[in-house]
């Protein structure tokens, strides 16, 4: 009897619980999504009960239609975007998006999926929050190497602003719109990262990261559910504020939540526009709380300029070697120096190592970090991800601390 009083009483608790816990939207046009909330597992001898509580997530579909649409994906339903995507130049930009999609996943990303089954998701608790500093909007590479963290945090220095209405404006402007799009990627399909300076024109004409987050989020088999933008308060927690106030705060963010259409599993991944350089942190003290409260989280870094081998980026390296229970990244990433011959780090060495491209200077190069590969022998890399896109002569490296922290 006492065992099913305290199973009424929990259940009912938890159905109180989850009933606060409903998201919200500022749009008008939502659906209702269950997803599992909460497991209750009550054991005996005899039987093993399991009840599982369902809550309502709203979906804001007037966001995920204008993602499909962003994306070059058709609509699901009838809706403003409807007409338009009959439009002759939408099909134009469909057709061209798709060639380079299908491209991209045969021979780069369908690699990387297999390669993280087989290798990668052995080797790490992968279902942690990933940190990915220097990302710009790269939100792709990240989730098909970390398919099942939780929730991604991004931080790079391409500005955040609201999407233009593409339902409303002239039929001039949204073509206009749709060919910057088209080509502020083609540096992600042809080498797998973003070029500043190619950003820095691109996101002109598109007003900043949002609407590639949305292509890579709904191309990855996503779909949207709600958008919040935000910064960080004093206390390091996450304060939502409206998007025509992102451009005064010292953090601006956003904070995209969103959900596997094969799945149903829902996720999160925080952008924020904000350098990370040591005057970059020393300035905002509540995004390196808001940070450390995720800990410990994974780190990947890739195509990052060997900006962690200057001394302006001393702080970052302290964070994330602090705070990461694995930091999986390429040779642009943290110098070799941070993990050799550290008795709480291990290692794996993946690819090949070479010099790195001429864009950088050879004193990037890391003569231990050569060694490391020739004791470590070849394992292999399979996929090309990163500046040696034309001699996919790629390095990689996991490395991961011997006593793992456990999560909060």
């Amino acid at each position: 009897m006492k065992k099913q009083l305290a199973l009424i009483v929990l259940t009912s608790t938890l159905i109180w619980s989850c009933s606060e816990k409903k998201e919200t939207t500022s749009s008008s046009t939502t659906d209702s999504l269950a997803t599992a909330d909460s497991v209750v597992q009550l054991k005996d001898s005899a039987i093993s009960q399991v009840t599982t509580i369902a809550t309502k997530l709203e979906k804001d579909t007037v966001l995920d239609n204008a993602a499909r649409f962003i994306a070059g994906l058709p609509q699901l339903n009838s809706n403003s975007f409807s007409k338009l995507q009959e439009d002759k130049y939408w099909k134009e930009y469909q057709a061209s998006m798709d060639a380079s999609w299908n491209k991209m996943y045969s021979t780069r990303l369908s690699k990387m999926a297999d390669w993280e089954k087989n290798t990668l998701s052995k080797s790490i608790e992968d279902s942690l929050t990933l940190f990915y500093p220097f990302s710009g909007p790269d939100f792709l590479h990240a989730f098909f190497l970390f398919p099942r963290s939780k929730e991604y945090v991004m931080a790079a220095l391409e500005p955040i602003r609201e999407v233009v209405p593409l339902d409303t404006i002239s039929e001039k402007n949204r073509d206009e719109f749709l060919d910057s799009l088209g080509v502020s990627l083609r540096d992600i399909f042809n080498k797998s990262y973003f070029i500043t300076n190619h950003m820095e024109k691109d996101l002109k004409q598109i007003k900043g990261v949002l609407p590639l987050l949305y292509f890579f989020i709904e191309r990855s088999g996503h779909e949207l559910l709600s958008q919040k933008f935000i910064t960080i308060d004093e206390t390091g927690n996450e304060k939502e504020i409206r998007g025509n106030q992102i451009h005064w705060q010292k953090t601006p963010g956003v904070k995209i939540t969103f959900r596997n259409r094969s799945t149903s599993k829902v996720k999160s991944v925080y952008y924020f526009s904000i350098s990370v350089s040591n005057g970059g942190l020393k300035d905002r003290p509540p995004f390196i709380t808001f940070l450390t409260k995720k800990a410990p989280f994974n780190t990947f870094v890739k195509s990052a300029s060997y900006l962690m081998h200057k001394d302006a980026f001393t702080e970052i390296k302290k964070l994330i070697i602090t705070n990461s229970n694995h930091v999986f990244q390429d040779d642009t990433g943290l110098p070799y120096k941070y993990f050799k011959n550290k008795l709480d780090w291990s290692g794996n060495f993946y690819g090949e190592y070479i010099k790195p491209v001429k864009d950088f200077s050879s004193e990037l190069y890391q003569p231990d970090l050569d060694s490391a590969y020739k004791a470590g022998g070849k394992k292999g890399l399979p996929f090309s991800l990163g500046y040696h896109w034309s001699t996919k002569k790629q390095n990689y490296m996991l490395f991961s601390k011997q006593k793992l922290v456990l999560p909060k």
